[in-house]
């Protein structure tokens, strides 16, 4: 069963990695986080998971930097609830 779990946890790693690849071509891409509502705050969702990042820098330069990940089903009070928030 352990095994099972560890396989589990390294295919979902892995799904998440490859689902924030697109930022590399991509960095606004996600919708933008509905509690903070910044364009530069966005979001990718991917098997219940939302994957929070921001972007900054010049179109064409932008920087994309993951702030948290969390499971959908719990709350998101916002920006206080990020590190350093």
């Amino acid at each position: 069963m352990a095994r099972e779990a560890s396989r589990f946890a390294q295919m979902l790693t892995d799904g998440a990695f490859e689902a924030v690849e697109r930022l590399e071509l991509f960095p606004r891409s996600g919708r933008v986080v509905p509690e903070i509502g910044d364009e530069s705050m966005r979001e990718i969702l991917y098997r219940g998971y939302r994957i929070l990042h921001i972007v900054s820098g010049e179109e064409g330069m932008e920087e994309v930097k993951i702030l948290t990940v969390f499971h959908s089903s719990m709350p998101f009070g916002g920006e206080s609830d990020l590190p350093n928030g």
